[in-house]
Protein backbone atom coordinates (compact mmCIF):
# COMPACT_ATOMS: atom_id res chain seq x y z
CA UNK A 1 0.00 0.00 0.00
CA UNK A 2 1.36 2.96 -1.02
CA UNK A 3 1.90 6.49 0.99
CA UNK A 4 -1.28 8.22 -0.29
CA UNK A 5 -3.36 5.26 0.48
CA UNK A 6 -1.89 5.08 4.31
CA UNK A 7 -2.59 8.91 4.56
CA UNK A 8 -5.92 8.27 3.45
CA UNK A 9 -6.46 5.29 6.26
CA UNK A 10 -4.90 7.19 8.82
CA UNK A 11 -7.62 10.53 8.35
CA UNK A 12 -10.40 8.07 7.99
CA UNK A 13 -9.76 6.96 11.43
CA UNK A 14 -9.32 10.16 12.60
CA UNK A 15 -12.33 11.74 11.95
CA UNK A 16 -13.86 8.34 13.05
CA UNK A 17 -12.82 8.97 16.74
CA UNK A 18 -15.58 10.51 19.08
CA UNK A 19 -13.52 12.12 21.24
CA UNK A 20 -15.24 15.65 22.42
CA UNK A 21 -18.13 15.23 20.30
CA UNK A 22 -20.86 17.22 20.64
CA UNK A 23 -24.36 17.71 19.69
CA UNK A 24 -26.37 18.90 16.44
CA UNK A 25 -28.58 21.39 19.29
CA UNK A 26 -31.92 22.01 17.56
CA UNK A 27 -30.05 21.34 14.02
CA UNK A 28 -32.72 18.97 12.12
CA UNK A 29 -30.43 16.66 10.58
CA UNK A 30 -33.43 15.24 8.97
CA UNK A 31 -32.81 16.29 5.38
CA UNK A 32 -32.89 13.47 3.03
CA UNK A 33 -33.59 9.59 3.02
CA UNK A 34 -30.92 8.63 1.06
CA UNK A 35 -28.25 10.35 3.72
CA UNK A 36 -30.33 9.37 6.71
CA UNK A 37 -29.49 5.97 6.25
CA UNK A 38 -25.83 6.50 6.50
CA UNK A 39 -25.72 8.22 9.67
CA UNK A 40 -26.07 11.36 7.57
CA UNK A 41 -22.11 10.45 6.42
CA UNK A 42 -22.62 12.12 3.06
CA UNK A 43 -20.82 15.28 2.58
CA UNK A 44 -18.33 12.87 0.54
CA UNK A 45 -20.83 10.99 -1.19
CA UNK A 46 -23.54 13.62 -2.48
CA UNK A 47 -24.33 11.57 -5.22
CA UNK A 48 -28.22 12.58 -5.24
CA UNK A 49 -30.32 15.88 -5.44
CA UNK A 50 -29.85 16.22 -1.63
CA UNK A 51 -26.30 17.36 -2.05
CA UNK A 52 -27.97 20.89 -1.87
CA UNK A 53 -27.51 20.19 2.04
CA UNK A 54 -24.42 17.99 2.59
CA UNK A 55 -22.14 19.56 -0.38
CA UNK A 56 -23.55 20.86 -3.47
CA UNK A 57 -20.13 20.18 -5.11
CA UNK A 58 -20.88 16.83 -5.50
CA UNK A 59 -23.55 17.96 -8.40
CA UNK A 60 -20.52 17.99 -10.39
CA UNK A 61 -20.90 14.51 -11.18
CA UNK A 62 -24.70 14.12 -11.24
CA UNK A 63 -25.28 14.75 -15.43
CA UNK A 64 -28.98 16.27 -16.53
CA UNK A 65 -32.01 17.47 -14.21
CA UNK A 66 -33.11 15.88 -10.63
CA UNK A 67 -35.81 16.77 -8.71
CA UNK A 68 -36.09 15.01 -5.27
CA UNK A 69 -39.07 15.43 -2.55
CA UNK A 70 -39.20 14.11 0.81
CA UNK A 71 -40.42 14.15 4.46
CA UNK A 72 -40.08 12.44 8.10
CA UNK A 73 -43.11 10.37 8.33
CA UNK A 74 -42.68 9.44 11.72
CA UNK A 75 -40.42 11.82 14.19
CA UNK A 76 -40.81 11.00 18.15
CA UNK A 77 -39.16 12.16 20.80
CA UNK A 78 -39.75 10.53 24.24
CA UNK A 79 -37.96 12.55 27.04
CA UNK A 80 -38.24 13.71 30.86
CA UNK A 81 -36.20 14.90 33.76
CA UNK A 82 -36.24 13.29 37.12
CA UNK A 83 -35.31 15.98 39.99
CA UNK A 84 -34.80 14.40 43.36
CA UNK A 85 -38.21 12.10 43.28
CA UNK A 86 -40.52 13.13 40.70
CA UNK A 87 -40.01 12.53 37.12
CA UNK A 88 -40.97 15.46 35.06
CA UNK A 89 -42.37 14.44 31.00
CA UNK A 90 -42.10 16.75 27.84
CA UNK A 91 -45.95 16.91 26.71
CA UNK A 92 -44.32 16.74 23.65
CA UNK A 93 -43.90 13.12 22.36
CA UNK A 94 -44.63 13.63 18.52
CA UNK A 95 -42.07 16.36 16.40
CA UNK A 96 -43.44 17.91 13.40
CA UNK A 97 -42.69 16.24 9.87
CA UNK A 98 -39.40 17.84 8.30
CA UNK A 99 -39.82 18.57 4.17
CA UNK A 100 -36.87 18.58 1.70
CA UNK A 101 -37.75 19.96 -1.49
CA UNK A 102 -34.73 19.64 -4.12
CA UNK A 103 -33.59 20.57 -7.94
CA UNK A 104 -30.44 20.69 -9.34
CA UNK A 105 -28.97 21.04 -12.93
CA UNK A 106 -25.56 19.71 -13.98
CA UNK A 107 -25.58 20.45 -18.28
CA UNK A 108 -23.08 17.11 -19.81
CA UNK A 109 -21.31 19.92 -22.37
CA UNK A 110 -21.03 22.56 -19.46
CA UNK A 111 -18.69 22.72 -16.26
CA UNK A 112 -21.05 25.09 -14.49
CA UNK A 113 -24.62 23.66 -12.96
CA UNK A 114 -27.09 25.24 -10.29
CA UNK A 115 -29.31 23.91 -7.79
CA UNK A 116 -32.04 25.13 -5.48
CA UNK A 117 -33.34 23.81 -2.08
CA UNK A 118 -36.35 23.96 0.42
CA UNK A 119 -35.52 22.07 3.82
CA UNK A 120 -36.58 22.20 7.70
CA UNK A 121 -33.11 23.46 8.86
CA UNK A 122 -34.20 23.98 12.32
CA UNK A 123 -36.39 22.62 14.73
CA UNK A 124 -37.35 22.52 18.61
CA UNK A 125 -40.94 21.10 19.84
CA UNK A 126 -40.83 20.78 23.79
CA UNK A 127 -43.35 20.91 26.91
CA UNK A 128 -41.91 21.86 30.17
CA UNK A 129 -44.79 23.09 31.31
CA UNK A 130 -45.04 20.46 34.58
CA UNK A 131 -41.92 21.36 35.77
CA UNK A 132 -44.41 24.93 37.59
CA UNK A 133 -44.20 28.40 37.28
CA UNK A 134 -41.38 29.96 34.91
CA UNK A 135 -41.11 27.10 32.72
CA UNK A 136 -43.45 26.19 29.56
CA UNK A 137 -43.35 25.79 25.69
CA UNK A 138 -40.15 26.18 23.40
CA UNK A 139 -41.80 25.58 19.78
CA UNK A 140 -38.81 27.13 16.56
CA UNK A 141 -39.47 26.05 13.11
CA UNK A 142 -36.94 27.76 10.63
CA UNK A 143 -37.21 26.92 7.19
CA UNK A 144 -34.00 27.52 4.82
CA UNK A 145 -34.05 28.38 1.20
CA UNK A 146 -30.67 28.05 -0.75
CA UNK A 147 -29.13 28.14 -4.01
CA UNK A 148 -26.18 27.42 -5.70
CA UNK A 149 -23.41 27.74 -8.30
CA UNK A 150 -21.57 24.88 -9.16
CA UNK A 151 -18.19 24.31 -10.97
CA UNK A 152 -16.53 21.27 -11.99
CA UNK A 153 -12.94 22.66 -12.24
CA UNK A 154 -11.60 19.56 -13.27
CA UNK A 155 -12.56 15.69 -14.34
CA UNK A 156 -11.59 15.16 -9.83
CA UNK A 157 -12.34 18.29 -8.78
CA UNK A 158 -15.33 20.67 -8.21
CA UNK A 159 -16.55 24.16 -6.07
CA UNK A 160 -19.84 25.67 -5.02
CA UNK A 161 -20.89 28.77 -4.12
CA UNK A 162 -24.44 29.63 -2.29
CA UNK A 163 -26.88 31.60 -0.49
CA UNK A 164 -29.30 30.82 2.03
CA UNK A 165 -32.99 32.84 3.16
CA UNK A 166 -34.30 31.82 6.55
CA UNK A 167 -37.84 31.95 7.56
CA UNK A 168 -39.89 30.62 10.42
CA UNK A 169 -41.87 31.10 13.77
CA UNK A 170 -41.13 30.84 17.28
CA UNK A 171 -43.16 30.32 20.11
CA UNK A 172 -41.98 30.53 23.62
CA UNK A 173 -43.59 30.88 26.86
CA UNK A 174 -43.33 31.23 30.99
CA UNK A 175 -45.75 30.16 32.77
CA UNK A 176 -49.07 32.77 31.49
CA UNK A 177 -46.47 34.42 29.37
CA UNK A 178 -46.45 33.89 25.58
CA UNK A 179 -44.26 35.04 22.86
CA UNK A 180 -45.56 33.76 19.20
CA UNK A 181 -43.94 35.52 16.54
CA UNK A 182 -42.78 34.87 12.64
CA UNK A 183 -39.78 36.05 11.33
CA UNK A 184 -38.80 39.66 9.66
CA UNK A 185 -37.61 37.33 6.38
CA UNK A 186 -34.27 39.03 6.57
CA UNK A 187 -32.05 36.69 8.02
CA UNK A 188 -29.58 35.53 4.78
CA UNK A 189 -26.70 33.29 4.97
CA UNK A 190 -23.91 32.01 2.57
CA UNK A 191 -21.79 28.65 2.64
CA UNK A 192 -19.25 27.38 0.12
CA UNK A 193 -18.16 23.79 -0.48
CA UNK A 194 -15.62 21.59 -2.24
CA UNK A 195 -15.35 18.08 -3.18
CA UNK A 196 -12.05 16.23 -4.70
CA UNK A 197 -11.93 12.59 -5.84
CA UNK A 198 -7.83 12.09 -6.25
CA UNK A 199 -7.92 8.73 -6.69
CA UNK A 200 -10.01 5.84 -7.91
CA UNK A 201 -12.29 5.09 -5.06
CA UNK A 202 -11.57 8.26 -3.20
CA UNK A 203 -13.55 11.37 -2.54
CA UNK A 204 -12.72 13.87 0.00
CA UNK A 205 -15.74 16.59 0.92
CA UNK A 206 -15.88 20.02 2.78
CA UNK A 207 -18.88 23.03 3.61
CA UNK A 208 -18.96 25.36 5.15
CA UNK A 209 -22.07 27.65 6.10
CA UNK A 210 -22.35 30.72 7.79
CA UNK A 211 -25.32 31.41 10.36
CA UNK A 212 -27.27 34.43 10.87
CA UNK A 213 -29.12 36.45 13.36
CA UNK A 214 -32.97 35.46 12.74
CA UNK A 215 -35.66 38.21 14.00
CA UNK A 216 -38.80 37.27 14.92
CA UNK A 217 -41.76 39.68 15.80
CA UNK A 218 -45.03 39.19 18.22
CA UNK A 219 -46.75 40.47 20.39
CA UNK A 220 -44.86 43.91 20.28
CA UNK A 221 -41.76 42.04 21.43
CA UNK A 222 -38.93 40.62 19.53
CA UNK A 223 -36.90 37.29 19.67
CA UNK A 224 -33.19 37.62 18.37
CA UNK A 225 -32.10 34.18 17.47
CA UNK A 226 -28.80 33.40 16.53
CA UNK A 227 -27.72 30.48 14.19
CA UNK A 228 -24.68 28.84 14.47
CA UNK A 229 -22.16 28.65 11.58
CA UNK A 230 -21.33 24.91 10.53
CA UNK A 231 -18.41 23.07 8.79
CA UNK A 232 -18.56 19.51 7.25
CA UNK A 233 -15.85 17.37 6.54
CA UNK A 234 -16.31 13.73 4.67
CA UNK A 235 -13.85 11.15 3.41
CA UNK A 236 -15.39 7.99 1.20
CA UNK A 237 -13.37 5.13 -0.16
CA UNK A 238 -15.16 2.31 -2.55
CA UNK A 239 -13.74 -0.66 -0.95
CA UNK A 240 -15.13 -2.68 -3.92
CA UNK A 241 -17.17 -1.37 -7.23
CA UNK A 242 -20.42 -2.38 -4.32
CA UNK A 243 -18.98 -1.13 -1.03
CA UNK A 244 -18.45 2.35 -0.26
CA UNK A 245 -18.03 3.27 3.69
CA UNK A 246 -17.69 7.11 4.54
CA UNK A 247 -16.84 8.37 7.81
CA UNK A 248 -17.34 12.60 8.51
CA UNK A 249 -17.06 14.73 11.28
CA UNK A 250 -19.42 18.15 11.63
CA UNK A 251 -18.85 21.01 13.99
CA UNK A 252 -21.49 23.71 14.64
CA UNK A 253 -20.51 26.86 16.46
CA UNK A 254 -23.57 26.50 18.96
CA UNK A 255 -21.95 29.04 21.43
CA UNK A 256 -22.85 32.40 19.91
CA UNK A 257 -26.37 31.58 20.67
CA UNK A 258 -26.71 32.94 24.41
CA UNK A 259 -29.89 33.47 25.02
CA UNK A 260 -33.71 33.05 23.82
CA UNK A 261 -34.65 36.60 25.49
CA UNK A 262 -37.48 38.34 24.08
CA UNK A 263 -37.73 41.87 23.98
CA UNK A 264 -40.39 44.70 24.55
CA UNK A 265 -44.11 44.09 24.56
CA UNK A 266 -46.56 42.03 26.59
CA UNK A 267 -44.65 38.63 25.99
CA UNK A 268 -41.22 39.96 27.51
CA UNK A 269 -39.30 36.72 29.03
CA UNK A 270 -35.42 35.64 29.93
CA UNK A 271 -34.05 32.91 28.73
CA UNK A 272 -30.63 32.60 29.77
CA UNK A 273 -28.87 29.49 27.48
CA UNK A 274 -25.04 28.38 28.23
CA UNK A 275 -24.43 26.05 25.03
CA UNK A 276 -20.89 25.04 23.87
CA UNK A 277 -19.63 24.21 20.05
CA UNK A 278 -20.64 20.79 18.69
CA UNK A 279 -19.03 18.50 16.77
CA UNK A 280 -20.79 15.12 15.45
CA UNK A 281 -18.93 12.25 14.20
CA UNK A 282 -20.45 9.80 12.21
CA UNK A 283 -19.92 6.37 9.45
CA UNK A 284 -22.01 5.20 7.04
CA UNK A 285 -21.38 1.59 4.60
CA UNK A 286 -23.44 1.42 1.09
CA UNK A 287 -23.82 -1.45 -0.02
CA UNK A 288 -25.16 -1.95 -3.85
CA UNK A 289 -27.07 -5.02 -3.35
CA UNK A 290 -28.44 -5.39 -6.88
CA UNK A 291 -27.92 -2.78 -9.92
CA UNK A 292 -31.03 -1.05 -9.13
CA UNK A 293 -30.93 -1.55 -5.30
CA UNK A 294 -29.07 -0.17 -2.60
CA UNK A 295 -28.47 -0.70 1.22
CA UNK A 296 -27.63 1.46 3.77
CA UNK A 297 -26.04 1.55 7.29
CA UNK A 298 -25.14 4.10 9.57
CA UNK A 299 -24.15 4.98 13.11
CA UNK A 300 -24.07 8.50 14.38
CA UNK A 301 -22.06 10.40 17.72
CA UNK A 302 -24.18 13.14 19.18
CA UNK A 303 -23.03 14.88 22.05
CA UNK A 304 -24.73 17.66 24.03
CA UNK A 305 -24.78 21.44 23.00
CA UNK A 306 -26.29 21.56 26.26
CA UNK A 307 -23.14 22.17 29.15
CA UNK A 308 -24.22 20.09 32.30
CA UNK A 309 -24.14 23.27 34.24
CA UNK A 310 -26.27 26.18 33.66
CA UNK A 311 -28.76 24.00 32.06
CA UNK A 312 -32.21 25.73 30.42
CA UNK A 313 -34.20 22.76 29.07
CA UNK A 314 -35.88 24.88 26.71
CA UNK A 315 -33.08 23.45 24.54
CA UNK A 316 -32.66 20.28 25.92
CA UNK A 317 -30.52 17.81 24.46
CA UNK A 318 -27.35 15.18 25.49
CA UNK A 319 -25.20 12.95 24.17
CA UNK A 320 -26.65 9.94 22.19
CA UNK A 321 -25.59 7.35 19.96
CA UNK A 322 -28.00 6.81 16.66
CA UNK A 323 -28.27 3.36 14.81
CA UNK A 324 -29.88 4.22 10.96
CA UNK A 325 -30.74 1.48 8.86
CA UNK A 326 -32.36 2.34 5.09
CA UNK A 327 -32.22 1.27 1.14
CA UNK A 328 -33.19 2.81 -1.74
CA UNK A 329 -34.55 1.21 -5.19
CA UNK A 330 -35.71 2.14 -8.37
CA UNK A 331 -39.12 1.17 -9.42
CA UNK A 332 -41.87 2.91 -12.37
CA UNK A 333 -39.37 5.21 -13.78
CA UNK A 334 -38.40 6.94 -10.23
CA UNK A 335 -35.64 6.61 -7.65
CA UNK A 336 -37.54 5.95 -3.63
CA UNK A 337 -34.86 6.53 -0.44
CA UNK A 338 -36.70 5.28 2.61
CA UNK A 339 -34.60 4.91 6.20
CA UNK A 340 -34.93 4.67 9.79
CA UNK A 341 -33.08 5.82 12.42
CA UNK A 342 -33.34 5.49 16.72
CA UNK A 343 -31.13 7.50 18.87
CA UNK A 344 -30.25 5.96 22.58
CA UNK A 345 -29.09 8.82 25.11
CA UNK A 346 -27.95 7.69 28.13
CA UNK A 347 -28.84 9.26 31.05
CA UNK A 348 -27.06 12.59 32.12
CA UNK A 349 -27.40 14.90 35.05
CA UNK A 350 -27.85 18.52 34.69
CA UNK A 351 -27.59 21.50 36.98
CA UNK A 352 -28.74 25.02 36.64
CA UNK A 353 -32.26 26.43 35.59
CA UNK A 354 -33.73 23.20 36.08
CA UNK A 355 -31.36 20.36 37.86
CA UNK A 356 -32.05 16.62 37.43
CA UNK A 357 -31.45 13.38 35.26
CA UNK A 358 -32.28 13.33 31.65
CA UNK A 359 -33.85 10.73 30.15
CA UNK A 360 -33.98 10.74 26.19
CA UNK A 361 -34.56 8.26 23.17
CA UNK A 362 -35.64 9.62 19.82
CA UNK A 363 -36.62 7.64 16.40
CA UNK A 364 -37.20 8.77 12.76
CA UNK A 365 -38.76 7.03 9.27
CA UNK A 366 -37.88 8.90 6.05
CA UNK A 367 -39.06 8.64 2.88
CA UNK A 368 -37.99 10.34 -0.09
CA UNK A 369 -38.80 10.42 -4.22
CA UNK A 370 -36.56 11.34 -6.88
CA UNK A 371 -36.31 11.91 -10.48
CA UNK A 372 -33.45 12.02 -13.23
CA UNK A 373 -34.36 13.68 -17.06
Amino acid sequence: MNKRIWMSVIGLAMLALPAHARASGFANGDLSASAAGVGNAFTATANDASAMAFNPSGIAWQDGVSLMAGGSLIRSRNNSLKTTSVTYPNSTKQQRAAYQVYATVMPHTSNLGFGLSYVTAFDANNDWSLLGTGFGVTNLNIQRASADAIYAVSSNLAVAIGGDWYIGKAALSQGTVRFDGRSKGDAFGGHASLMWRPWYGWSFGVMGRSGPKVKFNGNGGTLSLQLPDEVMLGVAHDFTDSLRLEVDADWMHWSKLKNLNVIGGTAAQTNALNLRDSVSAMAGLTWAWRENATVRFGYTFDGAASKSSGFNPALADEDGHRISLGGGFDAFGFHTDASYSYTFYPNKTFAGLASGTLRDRRQALLVSVSKVF
